[in-house]
């Protein structure tokens, strides 16, 4: 990530940012996040070292995020890119009352997900002879698939692991049910079907309805 974007943008923001500096400074908390808090600030003041600090602190963590949702070096690093790009244009909206890191993973997990619905819409046409839900299985695959926590990122994913534990448990029961033995019990459909005495088509439609829930809910989460 060369500091030649970054610098651009600062002479494309600077009155915008100069503006905000003073205002971020009196809501903004130091005290919580005191060594993120300078890093703001100083960045916002025109400081592309600061930001170049940031940056390095978690580009492998955005790399590694980016790479769990769109599977490949290259569109990861495009969207490591655009999100250091929109955290630049969005810092003065950072308010201290979240670790930045955490910040950041929101911003990443939103311009990966758009670079999905990019590439979806690029596919259009071959995806015209697949039904639709069958396309909605495959789409909401890539959400899920990205959001399983690991390891080593419990700690950064804990604000977002957290919401989507809670819109889980917000489900009705009989979707909940389902979608629980699915993605986290990983049984079959006629395992499921089998165990709740229920048809294929029917775990299918409570499925899909599940995650049509979860989809709407996860979204206005991570959309910033």
């Amino acid at each position: 990530m060369g500091s030649n974007e970054f610098r651009n943008e600062m002479i494309m923001n600077t009155q915008t940012h100069t503006q905000s500096v003073e205002q971020h400074d009196a809501i903004v908390d130091h005290t919580t996040y005191p060594e993120d808090a300078e890093l703001v600030t100083r960045s916002l003041n025109g400081d592309v070292a600061a930001f170049e600090e940031i940056v390095t602190a978690h580009q492998e963590t955005v790399f590694r995020v980016a790479m769990r949702f769109v599977k490949n070096e290259t569109d990861a690093n495009d969207v490591a890119q655009d999100a250091f790009l929109n955290a630049f244009r969005k810092l003065h909206t950072w308010k201290g009352n979240a670790a930045l890191g955490s910040w950041l993973y929101r911003i990443t997990v939103n311009t990966a997900l758009m670079r999905l619905r990019k590439n979806r819409r690029r596919s259009e046409v071959a995806l015209e002879g697949i039904n639709p839900a069958e396309q909605h299985e495959t789409e909401y695959r890539e959400y899920v698939n990205a959001w399983h926590p690991r390891g080593d990122e419990i700690v950064e994913n804990k604000e977002l692991r957290d919401q989507i534990l809670a819109a889980v448990e917000l489900l009705e029961p009989k979707y909940q049910k389902v979608f629980k033995m699915k993605e986290f019990e990983e049984m079959s459909l006629q395992d499921i079907a089998d165990e709740l005495d229920l048809s294929v088509p029917a775990v299918k439609s409570r499925l899909h309805r599940a995650r049509l829930h979860l989809r709407a809910t996860l979204e206005r989460y991570v959309s910033i």
